[in-house]
């Protein structure tokens, strides 16, 4: 566990109506995988990435007409540091399940007889899936666990492919022969 973390804080107020304005600095937050701090205060670990996140999502608050401040804090007490450094772990080990049990599903799927569209269609959720790991990678600020149990998921999967596709090139070579 870490010492002690850097953190930003974006306190904001964002108008009541449009209600589209807070949906929209929700979702954001969401993506940069902020955990709140307080209510209307979200916090991230202070990298130069979640700064200009926060810079810009600051920025547009303002533009809505709302009120936005940055502020870096640090946790007086290791107790309330570590919960929320659990929080963000949490987060992150839960997204991490969701892929998981996807590879899972996946694979299953390519052990079975599989025909070259469900291949391909299998090939387009992997790629779906690989960017959904890089987002959840790139949020990861405490490096969960189960981000090694991912990458050996994709790497089964590409090894299922790998014996699919010399599946499929044997009978085709097989069908040629017969003419």
């Amino acid at each position: 566990m870490l010492d002690s973390c850097r953190w930003i804080a974006l306190g904001y107020n964002v108008p009541i109506e449009p209600s589209r304005n807070r949906v929209y600095v929700w979702r954001k937050l969401k993506e940069f995988g902020a955990e709140y701090f307080r209510p209307g205060v979200a916090i991230l670990p202070n990298t130069k990435d979640s700064r200009s996140q926060f810079q810009a999502l600051a920025a547009k608050i303002r533009e809505m007409g709302g009120d936005s401040t940055l502020v870096e804090l640090r946790f007086v007490e290791q107790k309330d540091e570590s919960a929320m450094i659990d929080r963000f772990r949490r987060q992150s080990e839960a997204e991490y399940q969701e892929l998981l049990e996807d590879c899972r599903n996946v694979l299953a799927a390519l052990k079975k007889q599989v025909t070259l569209s469900s291949m391909e269609r299998y090939a387009d959720e992997v790629k779906k899936m690989m960017r959904q790991y890089r987002k959840v990678k790139s949020r990861d600020y405490f490096a969960a666990e189960l981000s090694k149990d991912i990458e050996y998921g994709f790497s089964q999967i590409i090894e299922a492919f790998r014996g699919t596709a010399t599946d499929f090139s044997t009978q085709l070579r097989r069908a040629l022969e017969k003419k």
